[in-house]
């Protein structure tokens, strides 16, 4: 299996040198678009930074719904941004929904009904490639899985181990990326993934 290594990036990181990125091999970058309402302050200099620099690029966006009608509020908002910054062409490694933030455990069902709302509704808008980013944890304790469409690739976060944990127990799951380290070296200090080609 071939693989890429990639980075996240978003409003925390402002002074972000680009070339040290590209010299060191890493082939993508997958940006913050947003928050609720807010696009990251950052985004329009990281998408434009990752094109000059010529590296492929997707967006993830920071959720907070609790139920399906938030979920489709928060999907209308990426849909918004990425007609508008984006020509609404889906990013070449995807859109994202990162749920990892307790507001979500807040609702009334189990939160991957606001996780497949915003999914589902994003690939009626026309969309593609969006998936579900979210730690080991939430993926084996928070998010019933056996409800989540066996389309929607997942991105897990698990550090500090040897492999990929999420992909050997659910050999059913389309993992596309596995997150493994919140640095991935002094001079590049980012979260780093491996993205499976």
């Amino acid at each position: 299996m071939l693989t890429m290594k990639i980075i996240d990036l978003s409003a925390w990181q402002e002074n972000v040198n680009w070339q040290a990125i590209a010299d060191a091999g890493i082939g993508g970058v997958i940006l913050k678009i947003g928050e609720r309402s807010k696009l990251d302050d950052m985004f329009i200099d990281h998408v434009n930074n990752a094109v000059a620099h010529g590296l492929k690029y997707g967006v993830y966006y920071y959720g907070h719904a609790a139920n399906v009608d938030t979920a489709k509020v928060e999907a209308a908002q990426v849909d918004a941004w990425i007609k508008t910054y984006l020509d609404g062409k889906n990013p070449e490694l995807g859109i994202w929904y990162d749920a990892e933030d307790d507001s979500m455990l807040s609702g009334p069902r189990n939160v991957v009904y606001p996780i497949t709302a915003f999914i589902t509704a994003l690939n009626a808008a026309g969309y593609g490639y969006v998936g579900l980013y979210s730690s080991y944890n939430w993926l084996s304790n928070q998010i019933d899985l056996t409800c989540l469409p066996d389309y929607v690739p997942i991105w897990p976060a698990q550090y500090g181990y040897h492999e990929n944990s999420f992909q050997i127990e659910h050999p059913e799951r389309i993992v596309k990326i596995w997150q493994y380290t919140d640095r991935y070296s002094d001079e590049l200090p980012y979260d780093a993934s491996e993205y499976y080609e």
